[in-house]
């Protein structure tokens, strides 16, 4: 964070912690608190968290006032381990105009799945943005300002009873409602059905569209449950959203048909659904500066 010629330097720390953190990103993306850097002529900035693909999610930082016309900035990025440590760091040497970003990209599985214990606490990730301005004059200003947001997730899970199965007909629907305990939020809306492809009948499921402006993102485990209570097969529902409708196709009716001693005691289907809903940020804000931003202190006084 220093140059050659650089005598002192100002550094700002931003630390972001993200709870709830999973793999559900949520289809529009988390946005950080806006965060203000006096030494950078009071400018304004986000972190930002995006998915790119089902491999890759992007983080990024992003300038988001209408002040100077180029702000120049030395700026390290990173995630931090539960010990405290830097992963995955990346520095850069910028100019940014109004809205202008620089963006990275991740492995999804490595993050989430190889390095979890690393990456994630308490299913909380944490990312670290470091700014710098070097001058050869004065004091040094240090600062550090600690961001916290929420995302929304659920896990739910209920079973299914279809009874007098081998009598469902394709084009009939049994429809199950997941209501969420956050307000203002859709439930996620899904169904059992029957569908005919190239003449042969599959058991399959619909998860629908939703019409809000707020998606879900979801994952989930459907089994079809022998007579036992033990699970005969499963589909994973991965990283589904309701951006769109989502059809599923579990497996031919004919290999249930096939197995009545196993899986159909008195013609019941018992079907048993796990889900990870997540419902995008729920909360988000700053926790505090250890020295707060000269609009902050104007606000107290004025107050």
């Amino acid at each position: 964070m220093t140059t050659k010629k650089a005598k002192i330097a100002d550094i700002f720390t931003f630390i972001w912690a993200i709870e709830n953190c999973s793999k559900l990103i949520t289809p529009d993306g988390v946005l950080s608190p806006v965060f203000e850097v006096d030494f950078l002529e009071n400018t304004k900035w986000i972190l930002a968290m995006k998915d790119l693909s089902q491999q890759f999610f992007s983080y990024y930082i992003q300038r988001c006032d209408s002040g100077p016309d180029s702000i120049e900035v030395f700026f390290e990025l990173s995630f931090l381990s539960a010990d405290g440590l830097s992963l995955k760091e990346v520095k850069r040497h910028a100019h940014f105009r109004e809205g202008e970003y620089l963006e990275y990209a991740a492995f999804t599985e490595y993050v989430f799945e190889l390095h979890k214990l690393q990456y994630l606490v308490n299913d909380t990730l944490t990312l670290r943005c470091r700014m710098c301005k070097v001058r050869t004059y004065g004091m040094p200003e240090k600062n550090l300002c600690f961001a916290r947001t929420v995302l929304g997730l659920e896990r739910r899970t209920f079973v299914w009873d279809i009874r007098n199965f081998s009598t469902f007909q394709p084009g009939r629907d049994v429809k199950h409602r997941i209501e969420s305990t956050i307000e203002g939020v859709l439930p996620l809306l899904l169904s059992f059905n029957v569908v005919v492809l190239d003449g042969i009948e599959y058991v399959g499921f619909k998860f629908f569209k939703s019409y809000s402006d707020r998606f879900l993102r979801f994952n989930g485990v459907i089994s079809i449950l022998d007579v036992s209570g033990k699970k005969y097969l499963s589909h994973d529902c991965f990283n589904f959203t309701t951006l769109t409708d989502v059809h599923l196709k579990l497996c031919e009716k004919t290999l249930l048909m096939n197995n009545k001693s196993t899986l159909l005691s008195d013609d019941l289907l018992c079907i048993r659904s796990e889900f990870e809903i997540g419902y995008g940020s729920v909360f988000g804000g700053i926790e505090f500066y250890v020295n707060s931003p000269e609009s902050e202190r104007d606000m107290v006084t004025k107050i």
